[in-house]
């Protein structure tokens, strides 16, 4: 079942990639790469939807669609799945998170990835996400390798805390260029694949 998934979103996220950018000609990836950090960083507020497969080591995968909204330190993240997960609804910040279950009960704590896991069997890093679907490490990680580069200075490869990070395609949007296919695995076999159907940034944090 969980190849079944995996090919289904695959096949799925193989279309209509965007050529890649031009680089800028007498700048070097690493060069590059740091303007586009600059850039990054600054993308603090956003909304995206994308489709996800999450899959752990005793063969179970969850198929699921996540609409996430950004608002500098704050998100919302409504995650949709299959018969025994539901609908589940991370609301949160810097201060702690709800989970909210679709039976409308409310759980606390100060960080999301085992309040999920405890209330949905489904774990995934959403505090390192915030940073590596921007295409960007997570500064609260040492990187355990030198983050591997394109020849555009975009990250498509890195290891932050026992997890291995491949920035599988890049999508324009607005005058930068995101992550639209996100793959991700730890030493516990625990693996997120991730296909951005819709992306919209912006650079304040006003509403």
């Amino acid at each position: 079942m969980k190849r079944l998934f995996g090919l289904c979103l695959l096949l799925a996220g193989c279309a209509g990639a965007p050529p890649a950018p031009v680089p800028e000609p007498d700048l070097s990836p690493e060069k590059n790469w740091r303007l586009r950090q600059i850039q990054l960083d600054a993308v603090q507020s956003w909304r995206l939807s994308a489709r996800m497969i999450v899959s752990d080591n005793d063969e179970n995968a969850w198929q699921l669609d996540v609409n996430w909204r950004q608002q500098a330190e704050r998100y919302d993240i409504h995650i949709s799945g299959p018969l025994g997960m539901g609908k589940v609804h991370l609301q949160g910040g810097e201060d702690g998170v709800f989970l909210y279950d679709s039976e409308g009960a409310a759980y606390y704590a100060q960080e999301p990835e085992h309040l999920l896991l405890e209330h949905t069997g489904v774990f995934m890093p959403v505090t390192s996400l915030y940073y590596w679907v921007r295409g960007l490490p997570d500064p609260g990680i040492d990187a355990v390798q030198i983050p591997q580069l394109d020849a555009w200075g975009r990250l498509t490869h890195l290891r932050q805390n026992g997890w291995s990070v491949d920035m599988k395609r890049y999508v324009q949007v607005d005058n930068l260029q995101l992550p639209d296919k996100l793959f991700i695995h730890n030493q516990q076999n625990i693996e997120v694949r991730m296909v951005m159907d819709k992306w919209e940034i912006k650079t304040d944090t006003g509403k």
